[in-house]
């Protein structure tokens, strides 16, 4: 049988390379403590800065209730959502406090509209965190793959060029109960991304490839396609 991959069994890294994305990831976590507004919603409150270009947003940043039921906080989630619109001068959304549901499951949930909002006719990137499966980023093209068209592609090209195990549409493809899948249903570009824990862990090198491969990524999104 044939052994599953380890993080130690990805590429290193080429000369001088980790120290370009060191100085990446610390210009990210300056960005983290930007000041961002607070709104109140029905099910629960949530922060959120404004930009231009994209949202990044953090449905599962805080515990949720799913049909009753609580489902563990995605802690670092939101922070890097609003690292990405820091360096990227976008926007980025997460909930905070007390939920009441799950943005990521509940139809029509009040975040999904504040999402709405925010993005005006921008691309949405919904990140998300999975336990190990293999991958160490899955980038899921939702109900609408038409509607993610121009951001996968970059998400997945960095990913590899990062030497991250990358999988798209597999374990989580974004149904269409989720943020992406119901941004999408209301015409909008969206991407559903999942890191593995390993990415939020600081003591982790998975994690500085993770948040370096976004951000690069999410530079070359921010920026519109030259014309022919």
């Amino acid at each position: 049988m044939q052994r599953e991959t380890a993080f130690e069994d990805v590429v290193p890294l080429r000369p001088g390379e980790e120290e370009q994305r060191r100085a990446l990831l610390g210009e990210m976590k300056k960005s983290i403590e930007s000041p961002r507004i607070r709104e109140s919603g029905t099910r629960g409150p949530c922060e959120y800065v404004t930009g231009i270009g994209l949202l990044f947003s953090a449905p599962h940043e805080v515990a949720q209730l799913r049909d009753g039921e609580e489902k563990v906080a995605e802690r670092g989630t939101g922070d890097l959502a609003f690292a990405l619109a820091g360096i990227t001068g976008a926007s980025a959304l997460a909930t905070v406090g007390l939920q009441s549901g799950d943005p990521n499951w509940d139809l029509n949930h009040p975040y999904v509209n504040t999402a709405r909002d925010l993005a005006g006719t921008a691309p949405i990137i919904d990140l998300h965190m999975m336990r190990p499966r293999g991958p160490d980023i899955c980038i899921g093209l939702g109900p609408e793959p038409a509607l993610s068209e121009g951001l996968w592609r970059p998400l997945l090209e960095e990913a590899v060029e990062s030497g991250l195990r990358a999988s798209v549409n597999w374990p989580f493809g974004a149904n269409a109960r989720t943020v992406t899948g119901q941004l999408q249903r209301l015409g909008h570009a969206a991407v559903q991304v999942e890191l593995s824990w390993e990415c939020f862990d600081e003591g982790h090198p998975a994690m500085l490839r993770a948040w370096t491969t976004l951000a690069r990524a999410a530079t070359r999104l921010a920026v519109p396609p030259a014309a022919d």
